[in-house]
């Protein structure tokens, strides 16, 4: 079979089959030809080239980082830097993946699980617990998740805080 013939598929931006392979470029998933995949603000060629969607439009990167499409994007909450490649969501903002990070021990918080205090202040669940669980009124022992669990479980009477075993004990003296 002659290679030339050969379908890559079709052009996400034409329609038309890519059907050389020196002309051919995939990018977000997508096949295009080298001639179709071009910044939409100065149509130079992006294949080979750093690129950035942004809203479904795509940029090479002078375009993106120097022009007014910088000013829709996003900003790190953190560091105040834009964020040019995955954005991360996380209590109404956004951050850089790397600048998501825990208060206390600093250690990046992408993909874990977390919690914050009053103050909107990020914590990994282990300082958080270490650093902010209440102590129980009675046994004077921090009040922390049963073992294989994040959920914290405590009773709470007259201002203080108790475990829920404690708290049993208490009331059948």
């Amino acid at each position: 079979m002659d290679t030339d013939s050969l379908c890559f598929g079709t052009c996400a931006k034409c329609t038309r089959g890519v059907y050389d392979a020196d002309q051919a470029c995939r990018a977000m998933g997508q096949v295009y030809h080298d001639s179709c995949f071009t910044c939409c603000a100065c149509g130079q060629k992006l294949k080979g080239k750093p690129f950035y969607d942004f809203s479904g439009r795509v940029f090479c990167e002078e375009d993106y980082l120097y022009s007014s499409v910088k000013h829709f994007a996003e900003v790190c909450t953190f560091c105040g830097y834009l964020i040019t490649d995955m954005v991360l969501q996380a209590l109404g903002k956004s951050f850089h993946p790397d600048c998501f990070r825990c208060v206390i021990c600093n250690e990046t918080l992408e993909g874990r699980q977390f919690s914050v205090d009053t103050q909107n202040k990020i914590y990994c669940l282990k300082d958080y617990h270490r650093f902010l669980a209440q102590t129980c009124a009675i046994c004077e022992q921090l009040i922390l998740p049963n073992k294989g669990s994040n959920e914290i479980v405590r009773v709470m009477s007259m201002g203080k805080s108790y475990h829920v075993a404690c708290y049993e004990g208490k009331s059948n003296i």
